[in-house]
């Protein structure tokens, strides 16, 4: 009886945003992700678009010392470049523009990944569009990516977050949140306090996050560009 491998990881290179960097680790430790070449952009550099492709192109000069370009996986989403000055650029462009075969984990951002939708609606109470979904990698760098990268002060934060979400959920994926109200609970008063918003966590699993992965190793899965 021939025995039937799963698919694994083990002949591809990824590229992901830092924002998922917990999540990717995660699945690194566990043995999910055996791929030996992981690189990572840094987080929320959807903020900052020029800066977005250009680290990215470096990532993919990076990974093609390992790999071919269809041995590469790329972990953003569709939306996540997203420019004025050039309005018909996306993140499935940029990667055209380096070669045919790269292939996109499926998902319009990176909390769309780890929740689509519809488990988003469910979440929030059908308020899925006036909610602030952040991923464990957002909860880490919110300072970083609205105060340095967007340069928002606190009157910004005031015009851009009451009044537009109704609060905050955490996709709490790791189980953390015991955790982390009672280690860095003024971390999140900090939150709270400079958007407005209420901060919840919520648990979710990883499954429709490691579904999507799996899918780019089927000629008809992800996104191939």
């Amino acid at each position: 009886m021939t025995e039937t491998r799963k698919p694994t990881f083990e002949n591809r290179c990824i590229i992901s945003c830092g924002i998922l960097h917990p999540e990717i680790n995660h699945l690194i430790e566990t043995g999910f992700l055996n791929s030996p070449h992981v690189l990572f952009t840094p987080p929320g550099l959807h903020a900052l678009p020029e800066r977005l492709e250009k680290h990215l192109i470096k990532r993919l000069d990076q990974a093609r010392a390992w790999c071919p370009n269809h041995e590469i996986i790329v972990v953003y989403g569709k939306k996540c470049h997203i420019s004025t000055e050039e309005p018909h650029k996306r993140v499935d462009t940029i990667l055209q523009d380096q070669g045919e075969g790269i292939v996109r984990v499926q998902g319009e951002y990176g909390y769309d990944m780890l929740a689509g939708v519809e488990e988003r609606q469910r979440i929030s109470g059908g308020r899925e569009d006036k909610t602030l979904w952040f991923t464990l990698g957002w909860l880490k760098s919110w300072k970083t990516i609205f105060q340095h990268y967007f340069g928002w002060d606190k009157a910004d934060a005031n015009a851009n977050f009451p009044g537009f979400y109704d609060g905050i959920i955490v996709l709490d994926t790791l189980d953390i949140a015991d955790t982390y109200m009672a280690e860095r609970a003024e971390e999140i008063l900090d939150l709270f306090d400079w958007t407005g918003l209420e901060v919840q966590f919520y648990p979710i699993t990883l499954d429709r996050f490691q579904g999507l992965l799996l899918d780019t190793l089927s000629p008809q899965g992800g996104q191939g560009v």
